[in-house]
């Protein structure tokens, strides 16, 4: 069932990977998306093979969300070609690294230059977003960011982020992008601090909750949602979660899955985990945006593969989104420190020294 929005909106992603679980729900939705992406992946997505399978609400189903799913196909172009100025929202869903590939870095500073809103999606909170909550100096920005001043072209007034929740994976097939999501999630996004941006970013949410696809006879709401929040920390409510699972996939061999990361010493989950909700809160995160450890351990047992990260430091990555090294530089400013976080931001600084020598 397709959703007909009087006033449909154009956003474009950047990224066809992880952009694609919120990119699919907004065209399902009944606006044009657009994602900028590999030539491969934008053939692929022109030729209406870009799927999403999400958990439904009122059954225990799959729902499968492709092009016939939405009022506009979904389209795709490399970065070159893409023109920021035709856009209402663009949002930012590659890892933090992969935008100073040649091509994204100059479509980054097409759309600072045309002061387009911009959502993040990503796991780290970008400097134009940072600087709402907190300080770094030059130093530590380098030495947390692959090219920090990349970011100094933007305006923060047009930037927020949103808390990327999703288990989801890609689905090996050579002949579609096929992307699945593993457990209801919420994409919960800090306001943005000019109103005719949060319109916009309250508009998206209010369709997208509107939405509803029809599968085995049944008509669902698929538990992917756009969730605006009034607190500029509420993005910052998952680094307990990610230091505690999906930092600590990495062992001596393959890594293990987000679950079993965390339950396989389950007290020092719990110790990192508390310490740094103690850190949040230092920050200015509310209490009540931070989830207690008890539900997280549960949800975390239907966490049933290795996180995006250890997945691609075991491949070989040279360089990955290091929230680690970013919790562990602003707890020090709060006269805060933790052995486990250490030695984390320790065995991964080790692995990509190892992966670059190769």
């Amino acid at each position: 069932m397709t959703s007909d929005v009087v006033n449909p909106l154009s956003v474009l992603f950047l990224g066809a990977s992880f952009g694609t679980v919120l990119g699919m729900r907004i065209a399902a939705a009944g606006h044009r998306v657009t994602f900028a992406c590999r030539e491969q992946e934008a053939t692929l997505i022109n030729n209406k093979k870009l799927f999403l399978r999400v958990p439904a609400k009122e059954h225990k189903l799959t729902l499968e969300i492709g092009p016939s799913q939405c009022h506009f196909s979904p389209e795709a172009c490399v970065p070159d070609d893409v023109d920021p100025q035709a856009f209402d929202l663009v949002c930012l869903a590659m890892q933090e690294p992969q935008y100073s590939a040649p091509g994204v870095r100059d479509l980054l500073y097409r759309v600072a230059k045309a002061q387009i809103p911009c959502l993040s999606i990503m796991n780290i909170p970008l400097p134009p977003f940072l600087e709402r909550i907190a300080t770094l100096d030059d130093q530590t920005s380098q030495s947390v960011f692959t090219e920090a001043a990349l970011w100094k072209q933007f305006d923060p007034s047009v930037f927020t982020m949103a808390s990327a929740d999703p288990q989801s994976m890609r689905v090996d097939n050579d002949d579609a992008l096929i992307t699945s999501v593993t457990l209801p999630t919420n994409f919960k996004v800090a306001p943005f601090e000019l109103a005719q941006h949060q319109l916009l970013l309250e508009q998206l949410a209010r369709d997208v909750d509107a939405c509803r696809i029809e599968s085995a006879g049944f008509v669902c709401q698929p538990r992917v949602r756009l969730r605006p929040h009034a607190s500029n920390f509420v993005p910052l409510a998952k680094w307990p979660m990610l230091i505690t699972g999906n930092f600590r996939c990495m062992t001596s061999g393959a890594p293990v899955s987000i679950g079993e990361a965390v339950s396989n010493n389950e007290s020092e989950s719990r110790e990192i985990y508390e310490w740094i909700l103690q850190v949040c809160l230092a920050l200015g995160v509310e209490e009540s945006t931070l989830v207690p450890f008890n539900s997280y351990l549960a949800a975390a047992k239907g966490l049933s593969l290795p996180s995006s990260l250890a997945r691609g430091l075991y491949a070989g990555a040279t360089a990955v989104e290091r929230v680690d090294k970013l919790i562990l530089a602003l707890a020090r400013g709060c006269g805060m420190t933790h052995k486990t976080l250490e030695r984390i931001v320790t065995e991964v600084s080790a692995m990509l020294e190892k992966n670059r020598a190769r």
